[in-house]
């Protein structure tokens, strides 16, 4: 019997590490490649690793005034969706969960199935719309449609850790003397951290990915991270070696700010329950 779960265990780990290395694999070549000319990164496989580092690609990123533009554009986007996607979706979410509303279940459910409609059904109204009110290739378009894309889901995530909280704690707070607003900042806030935290990475993420959405509603404003690496491929060339730089660029904010906030993430996702 011990000797079954020791090769049970063994298995386990040997799948483990190969499905680890299948995920990193592809981010190394990545890596490596932007660290090559051009003519290498684009060389046969077998010559992966015969080549001389060089940092032009990053440097000329640097130098590059669209690139920076793009950057800004990109955090400036990402901050302000996952700020107001926050707000909207924490007092949705309490709203669900501590007052009478028709028809709670159905519009939680609408929620949901929100989520699984393609973003690309909606590409031509917001054309439309954000051409007909003036808004077209400007940041207030792009932030409004992508709060309008993740608030569902941060309020579907924030009221299960409403959920979580007794009632009671609110009414001890009431009792003491609190108004609405003390009750929701000095005792609610602090018990919700961890899905507030949840739900703004996931956010932040998603906004920080985000590339259909600013290729629809704008051309130069409006070039984020993710629509100025398309500028690398075109009819007639495609510079790997640029694009490989920055493509890790686009990558290294995002994901330090997950490693560095993975715990709070976990603890977020693994605690609470949704109830009805």
């Amino acid at each position: 019997m011990k000797r079954r779960r020791i090769i049970q265990h063994t298995l386990g780990q040997l799948v483990l590490i190969v499905a680890s290395i299948l995920a990193i694999f592809p981010l190394l070549w990545i890596v490596l490649s932007s660290f090559k000319r051009d003519i290498d990164a684009q060389g046969p496989a077998a010559e992966a690793f015969d080549f001389v580092p060089t940092l032009e690609n990053y440097t000329g990123l640097f130098q590059s005034s669209e690139f920076l533009a793009a950057g800004l554009t990109t955090v400036v986007t990402a901050t302000a969706t996952t700020v107001g996607a926050l707000i909207i979706g924490t007092l949705a979410a309490y709203g669900f969960a501590r007052r009478w509303i028709p028809a709670r279940r159905t519009l939680v459910t609408i929620l949901v199935l929100v989520q699984v409609v393609p973003v690309v059904v909606l590409l031509i109204p917001l054309y439309r719309i954000a051409s007909t009110l003036g808004l077209y290739d400007q940041w207030l378009s792009v932030i409004i449609v992508q709060i309008g894309l993740n608030t569902p889901f941060a309020t579907w995530l924030m009221l299960a850790f409403i959920r979580a909280i007794p009632i009671e704690v609110e009414e001890a707070a009431l009792i003491d003397g609190a108004n609405q607003f003390q009750l929701f900042r000095f005792v609610l806030l602090p018990m919700l951290r961890s899905g507030i935290v949840a739900a703004g990475i996931l956010t932040a993420i998603s906004a920080w990915n985000s590339f259909i959405i600013p290729v629809i509603l704008g051309q130069s404003r409006t070039r984020t991270l993710t629509t100025y690496i398309a500028k690398f491929s075109s009819q007639d060339q495609l510079l790997w070696a640029e694009m490989c730089a920055a493509a890790v660029l686009i990558m290294a904010p995002i994901v330090i700010f997950a490693l560095v906030m993975q715990k709070s993430l976990l603890a977020g996702m693994t605690a609470g329950s949704l109830k009805f």
